[in-house]
């Protein structure tokens, strides 16, 4: 078998976070490459995806062929086996990706609901391309702080579901109006900004933007300005000593309470844990602080 995996050590509790375990590249063509969701004495949620050849899942009592450019989403534990047939013509080669924490759960849950197990993404799709960058910053040791990585596994389910909704509008050029409105949220982020005061950026009405700024940018106008803010409120937390309550008005949060909560909310940690966090990484593993 050939491969190239990271797995990531969490030196403190993730349950809260987004936590990604590993991130792999394998090849195949082993008829002992077999795995039951009932017997692998964990808890976790995997995405894997063929790159070439194809695999095989049973789930719920049905069989998936997993060919190119095709992936499967299971939690485990669960009733599910996914395995190499040595009846296939060619090796099993795939990508993947293991997580693990409350909020991935329910996510993989929804997928599921919504798509079944077994779903396609092109090459070039941009939870694929993700994936590929991902491991590249894993090879490199690059972005491995426990709170970026959360947030890029929350990113990356984000692609899968804008993917899964049928919406490549989302990785295309957007529209004069909506750029304008982006720009604007991106300059003004700091002050107190209403959904009417973006939309007239637009020239529009905030029924109408709304609904063409969700099927360009994949998100709602507010969710888009609220990860603005905290960026900016993550840097600013990092590059300066700044009290919480001043970056948050920095930010443009008028309420350092509410933005305690919508940090928390998207970063999986308070912003003096944020803060206080680490990123130093031993060279011989992947070992997250």
């Amino acid at each position: 078998m050939l491969r190239k995996n990271f797995g990531f050590r969490y030196t403190e509790p993730t349950d809260a976070l987004m936590a990604i375990r590993t991130i792999g590249w394998e090849s195949t063509v082993s008829d002992g490459y077999r795995w039951n969701g009932r017997s692998r004495g964990d808890k976790f949620v995997l995405f894997q995806y063929t790159l070439s050849g194809e695999g095989h899942l049973v789930s719920g009592g049905k069989h998936y062929r997993i060919p190119k450019h095709h992936g499967f989403f299971v939690a485990v534990p669960d009733n599910h086996e996914y395995y190499y047939s040595p009846e296939s013509d060619a090796p099993w080669e795939f990508i993947f990706l293991t997580a693990a924490g409350r909020h991935v759960d329910a996510y993989w849950s929804d997928i599921v609901a919504k798509t079944g197990p077994v779903v396609t993404f092109k090459p070039n799709a941009q939870p694929i391309a993700m994936l590929w960058e991902m491991m590249e910053n894993a090879d490199t040791k690059t972005g491995l702080d426990k709170y970026e990585l959360s947030v890029r596994l929350y990113e990356w389910i984000v692609a899968c579901l804008r993917a899964l909704d049928g919406r490549p509008e989302a990785g295309q050029a957007v529209p004069d109006s909506i750029a304008a409105a982006l720009r604007f949220m991106e300059t003004q982020y700091h002050s107190f900004l209403t959904l009417e005061q973006i939309a007239a950026e637009a020239g529009m009405s905030k029924y109408h933007f709304c609904r063409l700024f969700l099927k360009h940018a994949g998100v709602t106008p507010i969710h888009h300005l609220t990860k603005i803010r905290i960026e900016e409120a993550s840097r600013l937390l990092r590059q300066t000593r700044q009290p919480v309550a001043a970056i948050a008005a920095a930010s443009g949060f008028d309420n350092s309470s509410y933005f305690g909560k919508v940090f928390r909310k998207l970063m999986g940690a308070s912003p003096q844990q944020f803060r206080d966090s680490t990123d130093d990484i031993p060279d011989h593993h992947i070992l997250i602080d």
